[in-house]
């Protein structure tokens, strides 16, 4: 599919649901012209998503060493970096499907904020929660070995 044919068909289906059928007609009426890109011009979005997609998909392969890894080095360093790794990993998973579910035009600007600040709030309470596993008891590589070990 053509760059052109997607960028119409995104700017239509974006368009249809706040526009009026008028609206929608002048749209397809829109010259090929002004749906392409300038010359030279990047399509690529400005606002950093692309970027923060890759550190997203570099930090889960680097778990991929990091877990098996943590079955046999025991320790205060590997407990924090386990936690922080798993952590992160999971409030970037958590606030993709948070920020494509509950979108504010769909539960509305209230619920799309609390759903956010929610979001937040679990991470923050897992955060201190296995911070608090690692300081006050086994660890979370102790952990893992012992229910490995059953």
């Amino acid at each position: 599919m053509s760059f052109l044919a997607r960028a119409s068909a995104v700017a239509l289906r974006s368009r249809s649901a706040i526009c009026t059928s008028i609206c929608s007609k002048s749209l397809m009426a829109t010259s090929a012209k002004t749906l392409a890109p300038a010359a030279g011009a990047s399509i690529a979005p400005a606002d950093g998503h692309g970027a923060h997609f890759k550190v997203e998909r570099y930090w889960a392969a680097a778990m991929l060493p990091l877990i098996p890894a943590s079955y046999f080095v025991h320790g205060p360093v590997m407990d924090v970096a386990l936690s922080v790794a798993l952590v992160l990993h999971i409030h970037w998973g958590a606030a993709g499907v948070i920020q494509d579910y509950a979108r504010p035009f769909v539960i509305g600007e209230t619920l799309a904020a609390a759903a956010r600040a929610s979001g937040y709030l679990i991470t923050l309470l897992l955060i201190v929660g296995l911070f608090h596993f690692n300081y006050n008891d086994v660890g979370l590589t102790r952990a893992f070995e012992m229910v490995f070990s059953l």
